[in-house]
């Protein structure tokens, strides 16, 4: 299959694994995303649309990779093949459902999300595609296993008040860990985890993160708050990975499995079978074009067609929210504003680059 893949690349970006896990499975993809200086792409102001037009050969589908980076296609509603997206970050971000609305198929990261997009976009092509590991990255490196718990995330300064930032300073007391608050480039985090005894998750909104399925991957077993969004169903709790109920439970878990190498592998090795069984960036490749290759499958988006203020609408959020001041402006100017309405529909996305 030919798959047009949009997404905003760096090293670490989810795109980038189903990038690779497209290809390994012997599909052909064309990137049409933005581009940075180790990796050609277009600029976010091309259409889709045109670049699309432009390939020697015709993709079968489109496909959009969250997180969008100051990326967002323009002109996919004018596509002629189907669209689909993978929202990773549903649990955050309510400017997505704005965004789904402009594709025929939407895939998010987190289960209990589902419904309320279907709600939002208008129709039920709406899946949930849980998040994975990438084997190659994310593998155990047969390392000596000196941190009693590793740790590798995102701790910006909007996080330092969250629990996530709360249960890290407490381990960072007790325990041997990596360095939390360092940057780790990608070849990095798989040999962080296979060095570690446990891998600690907390998550920031009660999603499934990627940390899951790649600390168990790496073979360490997973230590993680209870969360909803089917995470029962991802894995068997207490036998592929464990939880801790609170910030005084956490703690006692944690001694206690260091305490128990033995329960502790056998917990750990089992995750990794389930992982590598189940939960890799190829069984998504696999679900997501599978669905989108059945024949019920529609090019349903809702702003394909309507009215272009709806579209316009949706376009105002969705590039307000990502910062992408000249798409706004260039919307402004299509549409006809006079300077003034220019500048007003532009303030929110200049107070946003300001102020976040």
């Amino acid at each position: 299959m030919h798959v047009a893949l949009g997404y905003s690349w760096f090293a670490t970006a989810a795109g980038y694994h189903w990038e690779r896990a497209l290809l390994a499975r012997g599909h052909r993809v064309t990137f049409v995303g933005l581009g940075h200086e180790a990796r050609p792409g277009y600029d976010s102001t091309t259409p889709i649309d045109r670049i699309v037009e432009e390939l020697p050969d015709r993709p079968d589908i489109f496909l959009w990779i969250d997180p969008a980076d100051r990326y967002f296609p323009q002109g996919i509603e004018r596509l002629s093949i189907p669209s689909a997206c993978y929202l990773i970050d549903v649990h955050i971000g309510g400017w997505r459902k704005a965004a789904a609305r402009f594709f025929d198929g939407v895939f998010v990261a987190q289960k209990d999300f589902v419904e309320e997009y279907a709600q939002a976009v208008g129709h039920h092509q709406v899946y949930w595609l849980p998040l994975a590991a990438a084997p190659d990255v994310h593998k155990d490196h047969h390392l000596e296993r000196i941190y009693d718990i590793g740790f590798v995330g995102n701790l910006a300064p909007a996080h330092r008040k969250t629990a996530r930032a709360r249960r890290l300073a407490l381990l960072a007391e007790g325990y041997n860990t990596n360095d939390f608050y360092r940057h780790y480039p990608p070849a990095e985090v798989g040999e962080v985890y296979s060095r570690s005894r446990i891998v600690f998750n907390t998550s920031i909104a009660g999603d499934v993160t990627m940390r899951l399925f790649e600390g168990a991957a790496a073979g360490a077993l997973v230590l993680t708050d209870a969360v909803a969004n089917g995470l029962g169903e991802l894995f068997h709790i207490g036998q592929e990975i464990v939880v801790f109920a609170d910030d005084g439970d956490l703690p006692a878990q944690v001694d206690y499995f260091l305490a128990h190498p033995a329960q502790r592998e056998a917990i750990a090795a089992a995750g990794q079978r389930r992982v590598l069984a189940e939960h890799t960036y190829a069984h998504r490749v696999d679900r997501l074009l599978e669905t989108v290759t059945s024949p019920a499958f529609q090019q349903t988006a809702p702003l394909r067609a309507g009215h272009e203020a709806a579209r316009r609408a949706a376009r105002h959020t969705v590039y307000t929210r990502l910062h992408m001041l000249d798409a706004l402006l260039d919307e402004a100017r299509t549409a006809g504003y006079n300077p003034a309405r220019r500048l007003w529909s532009v303030l929110p996305c200049l107070a946003r680059r300001l102020l976040v």
